[in-house]
């Protein structure tokens, strides 16, 4: 949601007209169970993208969300879901201001790090998990939504994996391995590689780095044998940045609409961009796992939309909302989000998707599997609330050459060790 189309629903008054209703029909017919009574129930989805148009995924996830609602109400027929979006940016302010009032949202939709402050801020409420079947949900993805006093701040829905997009017309093989990837670049394929540490960190997998990285974050000493990956991968960063055909931007937002304009050959880009990317490029648009290194497998942050409970619900709206968390990570309704849409995966481990039958389906596992191999690496550097602005402090200078990789790392590992 952004200015210009942000949407909003009129809480206030609709609650108003709510509770009237509510009354009058308590007044007319008290005789009857309260489950049969009406009940709206007000959903907050946060929208990533900082534009004043909104593209395909997003009109595309509020409509799969919609008919999820629509598919719950087969089993809840009294309840009615009204949905507001809000740019990332602007959900706290907007949730307090409701919340004086006590008017806040009963489900919050938004990303799994955005979840946990909202939680600290006493802005939702922890997940009663006794409740909760644990095992719809991939175990290390509660782990992206716990706090340090082990609370969950909210259930994982969908992952939207990262992975490579480049244009089939000039890339007729995608590169494998960072080496040929290089190879590429120096062949004359432009590539597009962003300054964003948590999007550029799947590098650090490939070369070996990461868990060097999460040792120094957890305290460790900063011996030679830990720095040394550290100190590899940083100068392959740098080698790479010197290459003309190879570019560093600001983020993948930034690399995914160079590549649509054809500024770009082949980019690091987030599944949530398919969508849109589709839309614009047509058949020109390939997908493939980001590249494999001499350290192994890729590391990609795969982003984790989740749902959270609004602190302001009365006891029906919070029964009725564990319900629909419930009912969402349930194996049929998950498998058909995913293949609804081929732009996310479900987070429920028992749901197999027929990946023969799309490259793009194959990539996306591809991409879980390679994260998953790094889960405690990447579970640890994750907890960092300025990731990317600092953690860019030591990447912009290098690429831009105007530091080494040495004193870059030094500005790495001191980010690290401060844990800010």
């Amino acid at each position: 949601m952004q200015n210009g189309w942000v949407i909003h629903f009129e809480v206030v008054s609709a609650r108003l007209v709510a509770s009237v209703f509510l009354s009058t029909l308590l007044l007319s017919a008290c005789s009857r169970v309260g489950s049969d009574l009406p009940l709206i129930m007000y959903v907050a989805m946060v929208i990533d993208q900082d534009s004043t148009i909104e593209t395909a995924i997003q009109a595309d996830f509020r409509r799969r969300i919609q008919i999820t609602f629509s598919d719950f109400r087969k089993i809840q027929p009294n309840v009615k879901f009204q949905v507001a979006l809000y740019k990332r940016s602007d959900l706290v302010r907007e949730l307090r201001r409701r919340d004086v009032s006590d008017l806040g949202p009963d489900l919050i939709i938004t990303g799994a790090h955005q979840s946990k402050e909202l939680l600290v801020n006493g802005l939702t409420e922890a997940l009663p998990i006794k409740t909760f079947k644990r095992n719809q949900t991939e175990e290390s993805l509660w782990e992206r939504v716990k706090l340090d006093d082990e609370r969950i701040a909210a259930q994982p829905i969908v992952i939207f994996p990262q992975i490579a997009c480049f244009n089939k017309e000039i890339v007729q093989k995608p590169p494998s391995t960072l080496k040929i990837l290089l190879q590429q670049g120096a062949a004359g394929t432009r590539v597009g590689l962003p300054v964003d540490l948590s999007e550029l960190l799947w590098t650090a997998g490939s070369l070996g780095a990461l868990p060097s990285l999460a040792l120094v974050d957890s305290g460790q000493m900063a011996s030679q044998g830990v720095t040394e990956p550290i100190l590899d991968w940083l100068s392959w960063l740098e080698r790479a940045s010197s290459q003309e055909n190879i570019t560093f931007f600001q983020d993948q937002g930034q690399l995914e609409d160079l590549l649509k304009d054809g500024d770009l050959d082949w980019v690091s880009c987030n599944a949530n961009s398919l969508l849109r990317l589709r839309s614009q490029m047509g058949k020109k648009l390939g997908v493939s796992p980001l590249p494999r290194g001499p350290g192994g497998a890729p590391s990609p942050v795969n982003a984790v939309r989740v749902m959270a409970l609004g602190a302001n619900s009365n006891r029906r709206q919070r029964q009725i909302a564990i319900s629909m968390m419930k009912f969402i990570t349930n194996p049929m309704v998950q498998r058909n989000l995913s293949l609804r849409s081929l732009a996310f995966l479900p987070v429920n481990p028992a749901v197999s998707l027929p990946v023969r039958s799309s490259q793009t389906l194959e990539t996306l596992v591809q991409s879980r599997d390679d994260s998953m191999q790094h889960e405690a690496s990447l579970a640890r550097l994750a907890h960092h609330r300025n990731l990317d602005r600092n953690g860019s402090q030591a990447i912009v200078p290098l690429v831009f050459g105007a530091s080494s990789p040495r004193s870059s790392m030094d500005t790495l590992i001191k980010f690290l060790k401060s844990g800010s």
